[in-house]
C-alpha cells in the first residue's frame, strides 16, 4: 500500500492520475513556497495531455510515494486543465 508524503518530498517523475485512474502524465515540477509552506500545485507533463499542464493544489486529492492522485476525471482534465507555455 501506498504512503502518504508531503508535497515537499514528491518527485519529478511521480505519475499523476485522475480521479478515474487514467495516468494524466508525470510530475515535472511543484509549485511551491517551501519558506511559507505553500504548495500553489503541480507542473504535469506527457500522458494523455500534450506539453506541460499546471494543476491547482486544491484539484490534488492525495499524494503518495507512488502517485499522486486528482480529485477530477480524465474528461474533467482535458477542459480544466491549462497549457503551459
Amino acid at each position: 500500500m501506498a504512503n502518504p508524503i508531503s508535497y515537499m518530498a514528491l518527485q519529478k517523475g511521480t505519475p499523476v492520475k485522475t480521479s478515474d485512474g487514467t495516468e494524466l502524465g508525470t510530475v515535472a515540477e511543484v509549485v511551491s513556497d517551501v519558506q511559507k509552506d505553500i504548495f500553489s500545485g503541480l507542473e504535469v507533463t506527457s500522458g494523455i495531455l500534450s506539453g506541460k499542464r499546471f494543476v491547482p493544489a486544491d484539484l490534488v486529492a492525495s499524494i503518495t510515494d507512488e502517485a499522486v492522485e486528482l480529485s477530477i476525471t480524465s474528461d474533467e482534465a482535458e477542459s480544466k486543465l491549462e497549457a503551459q507555455d
